[in-house]
């Protein structure tokens, strides 16, 4: 499911509990919104690690076409 509904069911919890006074539905309406900005997070650093591996491994790419287009001439 995604980080953004997860989060809205969170908020919803917390909404409802605070409405009909159940602390406990708040807490867990909190809990929930923490876990889902946690997997938006950690998605978030697997997608900017993924991105610098890719963003290297050209670097590495073109470095090496320079220098065998240097020293083919």
């Amino acid at each position: 499911m995604s980080t953004f509904r997860e989060k809205a069911r969170g908020r919803t919890k917390q909404m409802v509990g605070q409405m009909i006074g159940d602390e406990k539905l708040v807490e867990e309406g909190r809990e929930q919104e923490r876990e889902a900005e946690q997997q938006a997070k950690s998605a978030d650093a697997e997608s900017a690690g993924a991105k610098s591996a890719d963003d290297r491994s050209s670097d590495t790419k073109s470095a090496d076409d320079r220098s065998g287009r240097a020293s083919r001439h």
